[in-house]
């Protein structure tokens, strides 16, 4: 990740003017930077959509194998869905993200 950063920022540029607009806007950099965010957004839903799944389930199990197998798959999604969090509120510190 640390060198998309490192490109959109221009740090990893070789000719300075390569790829900016006519009014040197990176258009390239900021398309790819709105893409990454709504990844990011779907990466959210998703999440989002794998907890109330494999709760769904838990609920529904039957023995307590079948629990503890769905309690650490939820464990999992929740992982997922903090890192997924982190990552956009890192972009919006940063100000990246629109």
């Amino acid at each position: 990740m640390r060198s998309f950063w490192r490109k959109l920022r221009g740090i990893e540029r070789k000719d300075p003017g390569e790829g900016k607009g006519q009014y040197g806007v990176d258009y390239v950099g900021v398309s790819e930077l709105m893409q990454f965010n709504r990844n990011l957004l779907e990466a959210l839903k998703h999440e989002t959509i794998g907890i109330e799944f494999y709760t769904r389930y838990l609920e529904e199990a039957n023995d307590e194998r079948g629990r503890q197998m769905y309690r650490k798959l939820l464990e999992e999604e929740r992982r997922h869905l903090r890192m997924v969090e982190e990552e956009i509120e890192e972009h919006k510190r940063q100000g990246y993200w629109s």
